[in-house]
């Protein structure tokens, strides 16, 4: 099948890491052009260009510039709930500003650059323009900032599908600012304790349990965004798409021009060592999936994986929001018993029902907490102080509940966060193939055989 050349000003460019919703247009940066489409103002692009007219708003600076913002006023936020904060302070002082450094960058932002550290692939080898391989519709440009680029021919199949891109990798971003919140904010109370621990505790507590937490949680969110890919390909709507599959899986040789060496690299394949893209990856505790505690000797072991892990956490939501419905129910009954003297407790059916509870043991801290607790009959200051012990572990177990939903929630965030990038690898990949149903014949200028 025939497929066509790419000419300036003809082709939309659409990238996986666009926060800006609409395409750009592919530009020549070759310094000879000699080969033209219709008009010297349309040269056909070769593997050696490699820009665009207008800048896209990348997504890769302002993950980092947001979380490195959010991770500092996080650490400053949880360093001021410790008795002795300035340390902590100090430090989230000095992410911010880096944070804000990284704004004035993500700011002024220039394409350029990692644009030309990029690569093309699945170019037209056999073609030479200007000494350098043709591209085709069917190339790839892989950018030194890790996003994919693919050429469209259908402007609205470009505006459809820049769109959905942009508006995930924004999804994306705000997920990862409030990853960052949390993990900054959570960082401080880490190390409680780090004083007293022995040599041993101290470096886990310092370093080791954070630097196996990147372990973990890197094989697990390869593992998830490998399970994602494999759905995709396998199930979803881009199970027959040419470009999701070369994305995924398409390798190719080239020659390092610094070394001369020829590197195997890939477009956009799953990788179990990816760079930390923000603080949160940094700062991942084992510990919510293994919890390690000293039990006997100077070293730290592996105690459980049911407390104060992740699942612990989850066994904790639901254990806190029982304890907190059944207060806020006894509450309303004390309620009802508001108000009654002695006699008419002695009779009220509740009131006998819940005095049954007591002396069987149902309330402990109601009974104990009563001042003068009679077992034959309720009184009304056995109402009074169950009403107080009431509310007040209402307002515990609501503060439990709520601080682990919160840290089961940040654990869950990153997770989310790769969702959404992957989410938008698949609406290039849908968009690729709407521009080909829509515009089936590009350009008039077509390469017999795409790529070799």
């Amino acid at each position: 099948m025939a497929v066509s050349y790419i000419p300036q000003d003809k082709v939309f460019a659409v990238c996986t890491y666009q926060m800006s919703s609409a395409p750009q247009k592919f530009s020549f940066s070759r310094k000879k052009v000699n080969v033209y489409y219709e008009n010297n103002k349309q040269p056909v692009l070769t593997v050696d260009d490699k820009n665009i007219m207008v800048e896209f708003t990348c997504k890769s600076p302002w993950n980092l510039a947001g979380s490195l913002l959010a991770f500092g006023a996080g650490l400053i936020v949880g360093a001021l709930l410790l008795s002795n904060p300035i340390g902590w302070v100090i430090l989230g002082a000095a992410v911010v500003v880096a944070g804000a450094v990284m704004t004035i960058k993500a700011i002024t932002h220039k394409c350029t650059d990692p644009l030309n550290g990029g690569q093309w692939f699945l170019a037209h080898n056999s073609v030479k323009i200007n000494g350098a391989s043709a591209i085709t519709r069917s190339s790839i440009l892989k950018c030194g900032s890790s996003g994919v680029l693919t050429p469209f021919f259908d402007e609205a199949s470009a505006n459809a599908a820049a769109s959905s891109i942009a508006n995930k990798n924004r999804w994306e971003l705000g997920i990862n600012v409030v990853a960052s919140f949390g993990a900054g904010f959570f960082l401080p109370s880490a190390f409680a304790g780090f004083g007293t621990a022995t040599v041993a505790g101290k470096v886990w507590l310092a370093g080791g349990r954070f630097i196996a937490g990147f372990a973990v949680f890197s094989g697990i969110n390869y593992a998830f965004r490998g399970g994602m890919r494999w759905g995709h390909e396998t199930f979803g709507d881009v199970s027959n798409n040419t470009t999701y599959d070369q994305m995924n899986n398409h390798s190719e040789d080239f020659v390092n021009p610094q070394t001369g060496k020829v590197e195997q690299r890939d477009i956009d394949q799953n990788s179990l060592l990816g760079a930390p893209s923000k603080p949160d990856d940094f700062v991942q505790d084992s510990e919510d999936i293994i919890q390690i505690k000293k039990e006997s000797g100077p070293w730290y072991k592996i105690t459980s994986y049911k407390k104060g892990t992740v699942a612990g956490k989850i066994t904790n939501i639901v254990e806190s929001r029982r304890v907190h419905v059944n207060n806020v129910n006894l509450q309303r009954q004390l309620e009802g018993l508001d108000g009654l003297n002695r006699q008419q407790l002695r009779t009220n059916p509740l009131a006998r029902q819940l005095l049954n509870d007591l002396n069987s043991g149902r309330y402990p801290e109601w009974r104990n907490a009563a001042t003068h607790y009679n077992s034959g009959r309720m009184n009304p200051s056995m109402v009074d102080d169950g009403r107080t012990v009431a509310a007040s572990n209402s307002r515990n177990s609501l503060k439990s509940l709520t601080s682990n939903s919160v840290q089961g929630v940040l654990f869950l965030i990153p997770f989310i966060g790769t969702i959404f990038s992957e989410e938008a690898r698949v609406d290039l990949a849908q968009g690729m193939a709407a521009d080909l149903a829509a515009e089936p014949n590009g350009s008039k200028l077509v390469a017999k055989i795409p790529i070799d």
